[in-house]
């Protein structure tokens, strides 16, 4: 075997390792190194002297481990890439983030082009933890949590030579947006493990937790502004999470909390992905909770909004990315807020010699009075306070220590880190190591024999169901019954669940994906407390109270609907005990999205009641708006004419309409028509209510990852669009969207809103019917309820109905038919 070190050997940045194992080569990591005066790339010329690459994993998503990884991938196109879900998901942001960052500026050639990231994604197979999966003619993969970030992998290799474990980074400790590493008794033949700490021990972390919410409590107190430069990924999102259960507490008064910059991107990547996440937030977001942003935490929507933060009298704190203060909003804020007497910024990451978050924390150590600080090209006078909070998401000195001392590989490596660093860490674990000891540089090789490969152990799973039927509702409590009784509590992955089900050592994607759904929404599984990718079988005493019918009390169902639906903010929640009916008032229902309809129906199943939204506007809070928005027109008469969605404002004297209407129509969801002697009647048409024209203030997102970001936003939707298409009109570029008729479309109108803004693309409802599709649910709702049809159903598409032309049909079946499929068309369905 023979180890290449690539890059990140003897240094912090381009991690990239080359590993020849049985004829093959493994590229583990493609970093690059963010230092402005150091080559940014790893030593691929090695790559192409030994003959390229055969496989590529990677261990996690920060730019120091993925930065290069579509140029050696473009180089290699037959390279499968190895990672897992979450991973993948972050490798598209930040990738996508650092090309546009090379793109805008001026001095500099990008390392890639956006063709390379999109083909790169393309070669992409994931791989969930702790499933070992070959990836070449006997050479096996497994992932094992590294703590660190969400996805953050460390990689074990198996093959005929003998085995490796690589750490990537990682963290023993438990943080509060991801569990810390586990990694079981594996026994490999070489061992690489990051030395980023590895001269020091961490201090405790509730103590640093606490240091950081009396900063904040003192910058509120002093009236202040605090800026928080913080890693997008990993950093941002635990800063986030211990303010947020401060101000819960208590512990830290209530502070308007501003979030900018890529890190809102990341805080979508970890909702989508809450088996990655630690229980307790991943089960939040299952239950639909939103788990970063509520009333006082508030996302930056563009640059205005960011003058205005600064100009305002309020205090305010504002986590945003860049970490190292190299590029981002961030710098914006850190120039201005260092020049307050009362700012504060605080560093709570690892900072590169160069950056200028370095050289601010270099000015903790002096004691000029005049300091100042250059940061966009500009020298700035430092008059704020500058603090530095100990979060570090690595391994320290003990915990690099107590992973070597278990695996007890019989040759270790120290990669990762400082060379001074590496160097008093090796001398010190030279005398506890039994093995070899390596202290690696950039650039250099080793080769490794092996004369007698460690024997590894393996999971045993020596009884299966061998089912041929699909996992679903109904037969779930077969797969429960036979696991709890084979196995107890053992802990399974959800491919191994799925292989004892069926007895297939070949799995389907599509059937590990239904496992998923299934076992998340079940009551005869569970996951670990720690690890909510693994799961086992409940007890029959706790599937047993599980599935008893509930009565819950009314400050029960207060307390569970205001924690699953206080993001729709709605004005008051009614209750009829006797019905069990839970009634929700909202100023404006029709404002409200879209997917609350989600979040009631996972309410009602969990807590047997119904939950009904009202659908009365609130006049008065409509008044309010009226005059708010026409506060300099000379109202007579205000008219609602709900029936026909909408209300007509009379006026005096003429009034100049310009965005008012369309505003009204955003917040209310309701048309807001405004009529005079003089105006023209074109001033008193409601917008279009097929589509969603806004005003961007920022370019719009490359069309790719504008329709994956659709695509996101409708991942977990009742109905999504079935084609996206770029069309041109009178005002330029927009995208549409066919649904399988636009009336189906109509129901995620405040979605497109939302999305039109953050992609920065206009969006239409495409006004055709996917005709076939119409028709064939006819078809299949009779064929479901044995109706015979004389013939094909007709479709008047002018009319948006369908006639059905059948043999003596049941009304009780018509109307249950009818019902359904006027539910999933927004046709009608007539009997002819």
């Amino acid at each position: 075997m023979k180890l290449s070190f690539l890059g990140g050997a003897y240094e912090i940045g381009a991690s990239c390792i080359l590993f020849e194992i049985d004829n093959k080569n493994i590229l583990m990591d493609s970093g690059i190194r963010q230092s402005a005066t150091k080559d940014p790339l790893p030593d691929f010329r090695t790559i192409q002297e030994m003959g390229g690459v055969d496989a590529i994993i990677i261990s996690h998503a920060h730019l120091d481990h993925i930065g290069s990884l579509p140029m050696i991938s473009k180089e290699y196109p037959s390279a499968r890439i190895y990672m897992n879900n979450m991973t993948k998901d972050l490798v598209r942001v930040l990738l996508y983030d650092s090309l546009k960052i090379m793109n805008n500026r001026d001095a500099e050639i990008p390392l890639y082009a956006e063709v390379d990231v999109e083909n790169m994604l393309n070669r992409i197979f994931t791989v969930n933890y702790e499933v070992p999966f070959e990836i070449l003619d006997n050479l096996k993969l497994t992932f094992y949590n590294a703590g660190h970030i969400a996805g953050a992998s460390c990689i074990y290799l198996q093959g005929s030579e003998g085995s490796l474990f690589y750490s990537g980074d990682f963290s023993l400790f438990s943080q509060k947006s991801v569990e810390g590493a586990k990694v079981p008794r594996l026994r490999p033949d070489i061992g690489i493990f990051e030395c980023t700490y590895a001269d020091k021990l961490h201090s405790n972390r509730e103590i640093e937790e606490d240091r950081l919410i009396d900063i904040v409590n003192d910058c509120t107190r002093n009236s202040g502004k605090m800026i928080i430069p913080a890693f997008a990924l990993g950093r941002a999102q635990e800063v986030i999470l211990i303010l947020k259960k401060a101000m819960n507490s208590k512990k830290l008064k209530k502070v308007n909390i501003y979030i900018d910059g890529m890190v809102k991107d990341i805080n979508r990547v970890y909702k989508f992905n809450p088996l990655y996440l630690k229980n307790t937030l991943g089960k939040k977001v299952l239950r639909g909770v939103e788990p970063f942003y509520d009333d006082n935490i508030i996302p930056v929507k563009n640059k205005e909004q960011r003058e205005t933060l600064l100009d305002s009298k309020e205090s305010c704190i504002i986590i945003s990315s860049s970490g190292m203060l190299t590029g981002g909003p961030s710098q914006f804020y850190a120039e201005k807020i260092a020049a307050m007497d009362n700012g504060y910024i605080v560093i709570t990451g690892y900072q590169d010699e160069e950056s200028p978050g370095r050289k601010l924390l270099n000015l903790l150590e002096t004691n000029k009075e005049d300091r100042t600080l250059e940061i966009n090209g500009k020298i700035i006078p430092v008059k704020c306070r500058v603090e530095r909070v100990g979060l570090s998401a690595h391994g320290d000195k003990s915990e690099i220590q107590a992973l070597i001392a278990k695996l007890t590989p019989d040759n270790v490596f120290l990669v990762h880190g400082d060379s001074e660093v590496i160097n008093t860490f090796a001398n010190e674990a030279a005398k506890d190591i039994r093995g070899k000891l390596f202290a690696p540089k950039s650039g250099e090789c080793f080769d490794i024999e092996i004369k007698t490969p460690r024997k590894q152990l393996s999971k045993q799973i020596p009884f299966v169901m061998k089912s041929k039927e699909p996992l679903n509702k109904e037969n779930i409590k077969l797969l429960w019954s036979f696991v709890y009784e084979k196995y107890r509590d053992k802990f399974f992955t959800i491919e191994e669940l799925t292989f004892i089900w069926g007895g297939s050592k070949i799995l389907k994607v599509s059937e590990v994906d239904n496992f998923r759904f299934q076992l998340l929404d079940s009551p005869y599984f569970e996951s670990d407390l720690r690890r909510l990718f693994l799961f086992k079988a409940r007890t029959s005493e706790d599937v047993r109270l599980d599935l008893e019918p509930k009565t819950l009390k009314a400050n029960e169902i207060t307390a569970l609907a205001f924690e699953c639906l206080s993001a729709f903010k709605y004005k008051k929640l009614g209750l009829n005990q006797e019905e069990r009916v839970a009634i929700l008032y909202f100023d404006f229902p029709k404002s409200v999205d879209n997917s609350i309809h989600k979040t009631i129906k996972e309410l009602e199943e969990k807590t047997g009641w119904k939950f009904e939204i009202n659908e009365q506007i609130n006049l008065q809070s409509s008044d309010n708006l009226i005059k708010s928005l026409l506060k300099n027109a000379d109202i007579k008469k205000i008219s609602c004419h709900l029936n026909e969605n909408k209300i007509v404002v009379a006026l005096k004297s003429s009034f100049e309409i310009s965005t008012e209407l369309e505003e009204f129509k955003n917040l209310t969801g309701v048309n807001l028509v405004v009529q005079s002697e003089s105006t023209d009647l074109s001033n008193s048409m409601s917008t279009d209510i097929d589509a969603i024209f806004n005003e961007h203030n920022k370019a719009p997102l490359e069309q790719n990852v504008a329709f994956q970001l659709i695509d996101d936003a409708f991942m977990y939707e009742e109905f999504k669009p079935y084609k996206k298409s770029i069309k041109h009109n009178h005002i330029g570029k927009f995208i549409e969207l066919t649904f399988i008729s636009p009336i189906i479309g109509r129901k995620y109108l405040h979605k497109f809103e939302a999305l039109s803004k953050e992609i920065a693309w206009n969006i239409n409802i495409a006004t055709s019917v996917n005709q076939n599709a119409i028709i064939n649910l006819a078809v299949q709702l009779c064929d479901e309820n044995k109706v015979n049809l004389k013939k094909n159903p007709a479709f008047n598409g002018a009319a948006l109905k369908v006639i059905l032309k059948c043999e003596n049909i049941d009304e009780d079946i018509f109307l249950k038919i009818k019902e359904t499929f006027e539910y999933n068309t927004g046709c009608t369905l007539e009997l002819g």
